[in-house]
């Protein structure tokens, strides 16, 4: 039986958005942290167990932006019951980026800013949110288009000196905005507050690993039930997150588990999602007889196998930047190829870590019979090499759009 796959559909204001939020700037080095000693109080500052997604309200650069960020953060919080956060945000024009084309010499061409500069400031963030489709955050970005702090009443709040082509270009739109009468959707907006260009976004302390997590509904849940591939399924894990060790992939011309548009009329053919689902479960088998935490994930196109569980993947460090925790890299470490390197005449390549590095082949029952004839197919089937680079990743959940804070209980 044919089954018809439905994803889902995001309108074009939303993809653009989401682009925009996960490209992070496009034309010059921006990095986020919160700075030891400014001085802001710890309830207002950004950290990554925040959430995943925000809402982008205002931005401030210049000698005041620490003090009018935190004031808008606290306003925002008191008067209007929003979770309110402050994160420093610094851009570099000096640093040379790649440009169009390639020198004599066949690199990328480097080019520079005409500034060469580096600009400073605060970003005030509003949140929590577990997910970009939630209704909590459609109205909490409606409701800070039209809101006018008392800091920002009839022009209290004081100009930016510094301000930038971006900044004059979204009071340009502002206008277009008011203006407009040929939209109703548009009209519904017609007396926009001084926070009008607010946006959704990432937390931009959270790795870009987070947001790669699979997706999970109905369709893959069922595929995961499956029998065989219900044991240690991720599903199931209580943690947060994991790190993906290996990926095995099946064709895309299947259209149901188990079965291809190739070989619908032949019964005993097995697809490519079939081996690798099985390959996968028999990974997870063998490294649990190990002694790792390993689970398996199944969807559409592909099966996934990860090790560990963990309610956190790490924190800031004193130079504002993302660290792992010691666990995660440590399985990094342990399933990476980082650590077999190979030289030739033609360079040098990664080796990856492979099963047998890791786990006793004598652990394996359906190897302990030598005189089997199935034995070869059994060596192939777990003969697996681990990803060159594991990545961490969110657990996938069932989506549970009730605006909850992130980490808490979704039960």
């Amino acid at each position: 039986m044919r089954i018809r796959f439905e994803f889902p559909v995001i309108d074009l204001l939303t993809k653009l958005c989401v682009a925009i939020a996960l490209s992070g700037s496009l034309f010059c080095s921006e990095s986020f942290g919160q700075k030891t000693g400014d001085g802001i109080p710890d309830r207002l500052v950004l950290k990554p167990e925040n959430g995943p997604w925000f809402v982008m309200a205002k931005s401030y650069r210049g000698p005041e932006a620490k003090n009018l960020a935190e004031q808008l953060a606290n306003e925002l919080r008191k008067d209007f019951q929003l979770k309110a956060y402050c994160v420093s945000k610094k851009l570099d024009y000096s640093e040379r980026i790649d440009g169009v084309g390639f020198d004599e010499n066949g690199n990328s061409r480097r080019m520079k800013f005409r500034d060469n500069k580096v600009v400073e400031g605060y970003t005030v963030l509003v949140g929590d949110f577990d997910s970009i489709d939630s209704p909590a955050i459609t109205e909490t970005l409606s409701k800070i288009k039209r809101i006018t702090p008392s800091m920002m009443a009839n022009g209290a709040e004081p100009s930016d000196p510094n301000s930038d082509t971006v900044s004059s270009y979204r009071k340009y739109l502002q206008k277009i905005v008011v203006k407009s009468k040929e939209n109703a959707k548009e009209n519904a907006i017609a007396n926009p507050g001084p926070m009008f260009g607010a946006f959704v976004t990432r937390n931009p302390l959270l790795p870009a690993e987070f947001y790669k997590a699979p997706e999970l509904d109905k369709f893959v849940k069922k595929l995961n039930e499956e029998k065989n591939f219900s044991d240690f399924s991720l599903i199931n894990c209580a943690g947060k997150y994991t790190v993906r060790v290996a990926v095995f992939r099946g064709d895309d011309q299947s259209v149901s588990w188990g079965r291809s548009t190739s070989s619908l009329s032949d019964e005993d053919k097995v697809s490519q999602l079939d081996i690798a689902a099985e390959r996968a479960a028999l990974t997870v088998r063998a490294l649990r007889r190990a002694g790792y935490e390993a689970y398996q994930y199944h969807d559409r196109s592909q099966s996934y196998v990860t090790v560990g569980s963990f309610n956190e993947l790490g924190t800031t460090n004193s130079a504002n930047q993302f660290v792992y925790s010691d666990r995660i890299q440590e399985i990094i470490s342990r399933f990476g190829g980082t650590k077999k390197v190979t030289r030739s005449q033609y360079g040098q390549t990664q080796s990856p870590t492979l099963l047998f590095d890791l786990v006793d082949q004598r652990t394996i029952p359906e190897l302990n019979d030598r005189e089997s004839k199935k034995l070869g197919e059994w060596l192939a089937k777990y003969s697996v090499a681990f990803d060159l680079k594991p990545a961490p990743m969110a657990i996938p959940k069932m989506p549970v759009y009730n605006g909850m804070l992130f980490g808490k209980d979704r039960r």
